[in-house]
C-alpha cells in the first residue's frame, strides 16, 4: 500500500469515526451543529448542541485496544490550543452561543465501533 493509499484509508476511517460518534451523541439527545467546522484558526471535528450546551468533539480513531497507548493518540497541548482557538472563532461567528455551557471532549474510536469519551483532557484551556 502506498503512502497516498494509507492517507486515503486513514481519512476514510476518520470520517467513519466522526459519523459513528455523531450518531452515538444523537442517541444521547445531542444534535449536530457542525461537522468539520473550519475557521481561520483551525478545525473542530464535531460541534454538538443540546439545551444551552455546546460540545466540541475531537474524534480520534485508533487500532490500539490498550489504554496504555492513549498518549500517542490524544491531542497534545499545541493541538488542544488550536481546537480551543477554533472554538473561540466559532463563538465569535455565532455570538448567540457565547453564554452556552461548553465542554471539550475527545472521542476515542476503536475497532468494532467502540467509543470512549474522554472528558478531562482539555483541563483549563478556555
Amino acid at each position: 500500500m502506498t503512502g497516498v493509499d494509507k492517507r486515503r484509508q486513514a481519512e476514510r476511517r476518520g470520517r467513519q469515526a466522526e459519523i459513528l460518534v455523531a450518531m452515538r451523541l444523537r442517541l444521547k439527545g445531542w444534535r449536530k451543529f457542525a461537522a468539520r467546522y473550519r475557521n481561520a484558526f483551525s478545525e473542530i471535528d464535531l460541534i454538538m448542541a443540546k439545551f444551552g450546551q455546546l460540545l466540541f468533539v475531537e474524534v480520534k480513531y485508533t487500532t490500539s485496544i490498550n489504554d496504555d497507548d492513549l498518549e500517542a493518540v490524544l491531542p497534545h497541548h499545541r493541538q488542544q490550543q488550536r481546537i480551543v482557538n477554533a472554538a473561540k472563532g466559532f463563538l465569535a461567528e455565532y455570538p448567540e452561543h457565547q453564554n452556552d455551557e461548553m465542554q471539550f471532549v475527545v472521542a476515542l474510536v476503536r475497532p468494532y465501533g467502540r467509543i470512549r469519551f474522554i472528558h478531562d483532557h482539555f483541563f483549563d484551556m478556555f
